[in-house]
């Protein structure tokens, strides 16, 4: 379970009081928070799924049911038409989808109407009941920014909901649906949000800062300093605004941004003395009508309120995020709190993970934590062994069953890898992080094999759903992304792998750049479950 991130204020004029995580019963509960009225002028698609019904006493037919339902969205009615014979039903097809104006309606009503068919496919006498409440129908009031689900059930957003009527076998149905709302990025508009120190503690200062890009922000960019590295091109933008929010109410919503910038490319904004418990803030970027928002993040002053990992960016329930946790190489840092891993496990979060567009499109999704104990990464002596991977005493107990990976910093030299969950970087190899995370997170194969040197000694595997490396080439043809880019090769044990990805420019290839067709596939795939909750 998601551990609580506990309670805390602070403030720059006056002390700022910070949303608590609520733990009961071992389960943790988010206080809804509203985004900031950065959505106005945007138009977000709503989309409600039908995933199942199940006969509860909704028919007396042993021919088997004849389900049809309707869907309404603020009074929009989708009708879908009659599945006959099937007490149990899985559809493909039953799904609403209406654009909803934000600034004009934060909230939309939601009504899903189930019916069984005796021949006149009218909604009228048949209906069978799928509300625990008074009626037959489920009636529900949808927030759009962030999306929420209440009325007569509540549910988290893109979450299955299993729902069944109260006339105890008489009439009732079994209905499973989930509520979806997207809100479009802004073309061309990219904006990252990071806090210093990463790891405040209780009475530290702690600094937010908000820059705004243009949508090509790639690895290398990380200090954005042509006087350090003159091969970096500047990618920041000039916003039409920028703005810093500190959550600072236990309501529905924060009461104003606390920085505002017209015309600026970066800011920051300072939080003073702020006492022990969780900082909460956001980001957003204005250009014309487009906005992004960084999503709500929370940071964790002093030790952690529950469990052994400490949250430095925390943006939603382990089950809908995928979760990195950050350990200190024994032979390199003195533990979690040396000044200098927690310096390196900051640019690895600002010019890697916040540094490559596709990860920083994803940034609502990826929880970052500190472990508190120390693990060990060192070149492996073995014969055909790269490298080995040791980790903390208390991985297996306090951290295997929910991390995606665990992340090995470490300053000496040796080639790095990934196994078992885990993997090894220098802080300073930026594009090595994201490769490895590629492995241990998303479970990519290698795709370089570098012919000239006879060194095609990757780690290469046919990994479903989605792979992005084939054991066969007609796979390769029929399933690629990219067909047409299918190639083969052999690699040192003999065994030959096609693929789709291109030679150059590539996550999973030598030069370890942004994610291409394959990669982005599996990846899309799987913060796709983590949005549904199964991370």
């Amino acid at each position: 379970m998601k551990p609580s991130l506990g309670t805390g204020s602070g403030g720059s004029v006056r002390r700022r009081r910070i949303i608590a995580f609520l733990a009961s019963l071992g389960m943790i509960v988010a206080t809804q928070v509203s985004a900031p009225t950065a959505w106005a002028g945007h138009t977000v698609k709503l989309r409600v799924v039908i995933e199942k019904v199940k006969q509860q006493g909704c028919t007396d037919s042993t021919d088997g049911s004849d389900f049809y339902a309707r869907v309404v969205i603020n009074g929009q009615n989708f009708d879908f038409g009659e599945i006959e014979d099937e007490d149990e039903i899985s559809p493909t097809d039953w799904k609403a989808e209406k654009d909803v104006p934000v600034d004009v309606q934060p909230t939309a009503t939601v009504q899903i109407v189930l019916a069984e068919s005796d021949g006149f496919f009218n909604f009228g006498d048949d209906l069978c009941d799928i509300s625990a409440e008074d009626g037959t129908d489920l009636d529900l009031t949808v927030a759009l920014a962030p999306c929420a689900v209440t009325g007569e059930v509540s549910t988290p957003c893109a979450q299955t909901k299993t729902v069944t009527g109260n006339d105890e076998g008489d009439g009732d149905a079994e209905l499973s649906f989930r509520v979806e709302v997207e809100v479009p990025d802004a073309p061309g508009l990219t904006v990252r949000c990071t806090h210093t120190p990463l790891w405040p503690q209780p009475g530290d200062d702690v600094t937010i800062k908000v820059e705004a890009f243009d949508g090509a922000i790639q690895v290398g960019d990380m200090e954005l300093d042509a006087a350090r590295n003159p091969a970096l091109v500047d990618r920041r933008k000039i916003a039409d605004k920028l703005e810093i929010w500190v959550q600072n109410q236990p309501g529905p919503a924060p009461d104003a941004p606390d920085l505002v910038l017209d015309h600026k490319t970066m800011g920051e904004f300072i939080v003073h003395d702020v006492p022990a418990g969780d900082l909460e803030y956001g980001c957003v970027a204005r250009e014309d009508t487009d906005t992004r928002f960084t999503g709500w993040r929370r940071t964790r002053l002093g030790p952690p309120a529950q469990g052994a990992a400490i949250p430095v960016i925390f943006t939603g329930d382990r089950a809908n995020s995928i979760d990195i946790v950050f350990i200190a190489d024994t032979d390199n840092y003195t533990g979690s709190n040396d000044p200098a891993f927690l310096t390196n496990v900051a640019d690895v979060i600002k010019g890697a993970y916040y540094g490559q567009n596709y990860f920083l499109d994803q940034q609502q999704h990826i929880n970052f934590w500190l472990a508190d104990q120390r693990g060990d990464a060192d070149a492996g002596t073995a014969p055909g062994t790269i490298c080995v991977l040791t980790p903390p005493a208390n991985w297996a107990t306090d951290y295997a069953a929910w991390a995606d990976a665990g992340a090995i910093l470490h300053t000496n030299a040796f080639r790095d890898c990934a196994n078992n969950g885990l993997f090894s970087s220098a802080p300073t190899s930026l594009s090595t992080v994201l490769h490895e995370t590629g492995h241990a997170a998303f479970a990519l194969a290698d795709e370089y094999c570098r012919e000239a040197g006879n060194a095609c000694d990757g780690g290469y595997f046919e990994n479903r759903p989605h792979p992005n490396m084939y054991d066969t080439a007609a796979e390769c043809q029929n399933e690629a992304p990219s067909p047409v880019n299918c190639r083969s090769f052999t690699d040192t044990r003999g065994r030959t792998w096609s693929l789709s990805d291109p030679t150059q420019n590539d996550l999973m290839n030598v030069d370890q750049r942004p994610p291409q067709a394959a990669d982005i596939r599996r990846m899309d795939w799987m913060f796709a479950n983590c949005i549904a909750g199964t991370c």
